[in-house]
């Protein structure tokens, strides 16, 4: 993370903070899409240092609900983390140095049920407190955790309950990636299949949890193509050509868990795609790969002040309101490529700042929320001012700003009350 310099006499040069460092990541996307369009697959001259924490919670419930993981899934979890491990790094050729810590969690947490859905899966908020637990062992690039519904002594103890049957836990979930402040996917450990398991030789894909794993991992790194505005393939593209045009077809065989052929041509730069006059081989190249490091988009967790002393920017778990707050929440700023930046309340990750319905009209309201996946409505450009108070402004066309008209008020998208615009944006303590 580039810092901030603390001395008064740096102070003259914070406006230009996010600029820097904007400039600096602006650089290696140009040497990765460089790298892109040239068909050039030259390894890096050190690996990506890759960090993963992964999380088995041996219990998990939902309702009267109670599933455990027995000593046996334990040990093919370790079998699943060291498979990803060593053959992720073997399939993109080293120029990835992958380190899996894995921690089995004894405390029961409950499952949440997906909306509109039969399905059960554990919600990052649900175990935030528990990575935090983990942070500062080192610095993560993903998050996965891992839980067992399947098996004959969870089918014992849940089998006359009145939820059995009616709920079932998501094979796998993404829930945020390289545009988050942490990465996150969470999955169910799948039985092993016969033969299989234990490992023949880590370096070889060859268990089914894996390649979940694996898919999941794929999700968070789709954002490439939109950080770097390149063809990048969807991790579901193997589906074809009906669906995703320029792709061809894939099949998945017992030899080649939930189309693992796909995943190697992807995480080394090697899908064909036709979509074009002629075809050319997209996924992820080598120079690519330094921009999946979370400290590389990710540029620190910052207060955020109305620069006329009335509150600190605040958002709280359970609305999408923002608010002014006398006490300063922390805020992670990432960059999205462009001159853009999110905006996400520290302890509620998966959530940023975003324009309501992406309506670019004045006084519509600025909230929380999830990912949308429309970009605009959730990126926004950081507009220094010559005393270090920032615009923080939307990228559509009008240039409009957030601002309060009143104290206690929901924040609003404006292109007037100039008083009520600034933000002082610091590092936070």
């Amino acid at each position: 993370m580039i810092g901030f310099l603390k001395n008064s006499t740096a102070r003259s040069k914070e406006p230009s903070y996010f600029e820097s460092a904007a400039a600096d990541i602006d650089r290696m996307i140009g040497e990765a899409v460089e790298q892109f369009r040239a068909g050039d697959y030259t390894p890096l001259s050190e690996p990506v240092k890759y960090n993963v924490l992964w999380l088995g919670f041996a219990h998990v419930t939902f309702g009267d609900l109670d599933f455990r993981m027995n000593l046996s899934d334990r040990e093919y979890l370790k079998a699943v983390a060291l498979n990803f491990e060593k053959s992720v790094e073997c399939i993109t050729e080293h120029n990835l140095d992958i380190t899996v810590n894995l921690h089995f969690i004894e405390d029961a947490f409950p499952l949440t049920l997906y909306d509109g859905e039969d399905w059960l899966y554990l919600a990052q908020e649900t175990v935030q407190s528990v990575i935090d637990n983990y942070m500062d062992e080192c610095d993560y690039d993903t998050v996965f955790t891992t839980i067992q519904t399947e098996g004959e002594e969870n089918r014992t103890r849940n089998a006359f309950k009145s939820c059995y049957g009616a709920h079932y836990a998501i094979l796998g979930l993404c829930m945020a990636g390289l545009s988050a402040p942490m990465p996150y996917s969470t999955f169910k450990l799948d039985r092993p299949r016969y033969g299989t398991f234990p490992l023949a030789d880590p370096e070889e894909p060859s268990l089914y949890a894996t390649a979940v794993a694996v898919h999941e991992w794929m999700h968070q790194l789709e954002y490439l193509g939109t950080l770097l505005d390149i063809e990048y393939p969807p991790t579901h593209s193997y589906m074809g050509p009906e669906k995703y045009p320029g792709y061809m077809k894939y099949e998945a065989d017992k030899n080649d868990y939930d189309f693992f052929e796909f995943y190697r041509q992807v995480l080394s730069g090697r899908v064909p795609y036709s979509g074009d006059k002629f075809t050319r081989y997209v996924g992820i190249y080598p120079k690519m790969w330094i921009l999946t490091k979370r400290s590389t988009l990710r540029l620190g967790s910052f207060t955020i002040k109305d620069a006329e002393g009335r509150g600190y920017l605040s958002g709280q778990a359970g609305t999408p309101s923002l608010t002014l707050s006398d006490a300063p929440d922390r805020w992670n700023i990432m960059y999205s490529g462009k001159g853009r930046f999110v905006l996400s309340p520290y302890d509620m990750p998966a959530h940023r700042i975003d324009l309501s319905n992406a309506c670019d009209s004045e006084g519509n309201t600025v909230k929380l929320w999830k990912d949308t996946g429309y970009y605009d409505a959730q990126r926004w450009k950081l507009t220094p001012d010559s005393k270090g108070n920032y615009l923080i402004r939307t990228v559509l066309e009008s240039g409009r700003f957030i601002t309060v008209y009143r104290e206690g008020d929901a924040l609003l998208l404006s292109g007037r009350s100039p008083g009520a615009r600034k933000w002082i944006i610091k590092p936070a303590e």
